[in-house]
Formats: C-alpha cells, structure tokens, sequence
C-alpha cells in the first residue's frame, strides 16, 4: 500500500489569458498543472512520445471549455489561445510515489470526463493559494482543502480508466527500489551536499559497480541524471516559492553556482532559472 502518497498544492487561482500573453513554447516542469477554462479557444502542444519527432510533429490538445484537463510532471509542452478566456489553473506535485512509477503511469496530458460538479466545484471556487509575494504568508484553510479534494478526485477518475496490471506497476517498481532506497532517501535530504558514488554505494551495502548496476536497474537512470532531476525540481520549487536570489538557489540545491545553476536548469527545462520565474503564472 502506497500510503504516503499525497499532493502538495503551490497555487490554484482563475486568472484571464489571451493571445498576447498565454504563449510558451516547449515548457517542461517538475510538478503538475490542472487546466479549466470556461470557453473554447486555448490549446497545447506536446511532442508526439510515440515517434521519432522532429520539433515540428506535435499533437495539439484542444482545451475544451469545462473540461478540466492534467498535465503531469516532465511532459514538455507550448501553449496559446487565440481569444481571451478566463482560465483555472492549479499548480501542484504528487509525492511518494516512485519517480519511475509516475511516468510510466503519467506520460501525457489528461483530458477528464465532463462532470456538472467538477464544473461547479471549480466555478465556485474564491480566493487563491498563491505564490506571488504578497500572498506567501496568507493561508485559506477552507480553499486549499477544497482545491486539494478536487485534485484527489480527479486524480482518482483517470486511475479507474486504467487496467489493474497497469495499476500494479507503481507498489512492484516500489518492492524493487528497496535495496537502494537508502540512497535515494540520503539523496532527497542532503541535495545541498557534494553526493559521491561510493558513498551511496556504502549506505546500500554494495560494492561501488553493482551499486551502479542495481540503482540504473531499479531507478531508470544513473545517480548523476537523478540527483540531477532533483537538483533541478528543487530549485524550480524555489523559484516559484521563494524569494531567494538564484545565486543562494544554486548552492542550496547542490549547484554551487549561478553558472552551472544556468546551464543544467536550461537545458532540463528548457528556460534558464531567470527566464522561468518570470513565467511561473502559466
């Protein structure tokens, strides 16, 4: 039982977009976005995951209006509308469950069923859980629990779509990841902290090499690319969170400085880490 898996919400507000300003191109981030916008005209672009793509070949998601739409974390896409249009939008992360679950379960946007009372939940929603300055010390119980309860409810709609063989990957990808969750765990806590191979090899009891082996095996990637990913989601975090200058971002996520801050930020995400924060309203 994945019973430590829950949301985190960062931001949930209706805002108006128009053509002029609700264009992004090739978007990637590490938390997820819900979309509703109450008429037609809006729409994004994913690269189609199903070929070798050229930037050209997308698959265009038209956002339908009342139709409340997912787009998970690391899937990379563009937006624009060609009208104005008053637009719900809801920033959050899934946590606790493995990485290498979520984006084998979480790949591609998703477009929930219309229901009258996702609608209404969402038309009737008031205030906003922000990250603007002015509201990082302002709390709304009563609002937050709302937007959470709409998240777990949508959320639960998608998963019944899936078959129950798909369901159990994330509770076998977790049985697998335990003789080096360890260091995953060292790794999530101590990001700040210069991370050696060897070091995490010692915490799972492995010799250096089969460490390697066993944490590619288990996790998907080597422990360079995800203490990487981490390095990165934090910091995106705290460029949306926080206040703090890019220059205290990059050594309290384990980057060191600015510059090399810049380079993996940019190229992960497709946005150096000043050009993101100007347009974490998306």
């Amino acid at each position: 039982m994945l019973d430590n898996v829950h949301l985190r919400v960062f931001m949930a507000r209706w805002r108006k977009i128009n053509p002029s300003h609700w264009v992004h191109h090739d978007l990637q981030d590490f938390f997820w976005r819900l979309y509703l916008n109450k008429t037609d005209g809006a729409f994004i672009k994913i690269t189609n995951p199903n070929q070798d793509s050229t930037p050209s070949e997308f698959e265009t998601y038209h956002l339908e209006a009342g139709k409340a739409y997912f787009i998970p974390a690391g899937v990379r896409f563009s937006t624009g509308t060609d009208r104005e249009i008053d637009h719900f939008h809801v920033h959050f992360d899934v946590m606790g469950m493995p990485d290498l679950a979520m984006r084998t379960l979480f790949n591609s946007p998703i477009c929930l069923p219309s229901y009258d009372w996702m609608q209404q939940i969402i038309l009737n929603l008031t205030g906003e859980v922000g990250t603007d300055q002015e509201l990082v010390n302002k709390v709304d119980l009563k609002l937050e629990m709302q937007v959470k309860a709409l998240l777990y409810q949508g959320l639960t709609l998608y998963i019944n779509t899936l078959p129950a063989e798909q369901l159990a990957q994330p509770l076998q990808i977790a049985i697998d990841q335990k003789p080096i969750l360890p260091a995953v765990t060292f790794i999530n806590n101590n990001l700040a902290l210069p991370l050696q191979n060897s070091e995490l090899a010692q915490l799972c009891q492995m010799s250096e090499g089969y460490f390697l082996h066993r944490f590619k095996e288990c996790m998907g990637q080597t422990p360079g690319e995800f203490i990487r990913e981490k390095r990165v989601k934090l910091a995106a975090q705290k460029l949306l969170l926080t206040t703090e200058s890019i220059e205290q971002i990059a050594v309290s996520t384990g980057f060191g400085s600015r510059f090399y801050l810049t380079r993996i930020f940019t190229r992960s995400i497709g946005l150096s880490p000043a050009a993101y924060r100007k347009i974490k309203m998306a």
